[in-house]
């Protein structure tokens, strides 16, 4: 499986595609009324695109009458070919930024849209490290009583872990948007919407807060990584004993060919597949899907 929260895919990705569009999970217009909804002044409001890739969504957002949109992503080539794609566009901007540092003034953005970028992040490495990270830039960024507008393939059960760390404060409104077909595997593919309002105080609660919560996620991090460590090598002297075993039977199984004049006994040993110790099941189903 691709490392989704890796530059360098990124990259190859939209090289690979650099005449082409794509909207993940939503376009605009099935978004536009819960967007309409939060009345963000269109002519002065500013908006920004996390991990923006080569969607149409700020387009159809701009025709639609919003003029201040920011479009971000890691991808230099995706960047590229979205300004001269856009470069008519007066108000519409397009950089090379990764969400998890932003170069932007606190308090300056009315809203914040991420299209399954979150999704991508929980398919990388380091996930809920940088996860966090995002988070806590795009709380930084927004206006008091901005939105953090998130459309995602992950249930409430996944997301809402991080979105209520202690660095975060947000006012959440969880809506979901119901698919008019029925998957064969009866998986859960609809999809999420998570409306996060910044309140008064989040600056001062992040501030706070935030560099202990990135100690716990690391600490977190390093036994999860030394757990899956001890169960490989219990795995690994495991399947040392059994070609071990194998090669004893094998042993056995010759000396019974010698010992009993011309009868041959054959022993059969079936070696069980071993298999990848895999994280984050939930996330990177749903995403390997898209792509």
């Amino acid at each position: 499986m691709p490392n989704y929260g890796d530059k360098s895919y990124w990259e190859e990705r939209y090289k690979s595609c650099e005449n082409s569009t794509f909207d993940w999970l939503e376009n605009y217009s099935t978004l536009k009324d819960i967007i309409s909804s939060l009345n963000i002044p269109k002519d002065s409001g500013r908006v920004l695109n996390l991990g923006c890739g080569n969607s149409e969504f700020s387009e159809n957002m701009y025709s639609d009458g919003y003029k201040n949109i920011y479009n971000i992503d890691i991808s230099e080539n995706v960047i590229k070919a979205m300004s001269q794609r856009n470069k008519d566009k007066e108000g519409m901007i397009y950089e090379v930024m990764d969400v998890r540092k932003l170069n932007y003034e606190d308090n300056s953005f009315d809203l914040a849209v991420d299209k399954s970028t979150i999704d991508a992040l929980l398919c990388g490495d380091n996930a809920f490290i940088n996860v966090a990270k995002m988070i806590k830039e795009v709380q930084r960024v927004l206006k008091v009583g901005g939105y953090y507008m998130i459309i995602s393939y992950g249930t409430p059960e996944y997301r809402m872990l991080h979105l209520s760390r202690k660095f975060e404060k947000f006012k959440i409104e969880i809506l979901k948007i119901e698919k008019d077909f029925v998957e064969e595997d009866g998986y859960d593919k609809h999809h999420y919407i998570y409306l996060c309002q910044k309140l008064e105080g989040a600056d001062e609660i992040s501030q706070k807060f935030f560099e202990s919560t990135l100690d716990e996620l690391i600490t977190q991090q390093k036994m999860e990584e030394e757990e899956e460590e001890e169960i490989e090598n219990d795995k690994d002297e495991k399947d040392e004993k059994d070609e071990y075993t194998e090669k004893d039977k094998d042993n056995i199984e010759n000396d019974g060919k010698l010992t009993n004049m011309g009868t041959s006994v054959k022993i059969e040993i079936s070696k069980k597949d071993k298999k990848d110790s895999k994280t984050n099941v939930e996330d990177n189903k749903v995403i390997s899907d898209v792509l």
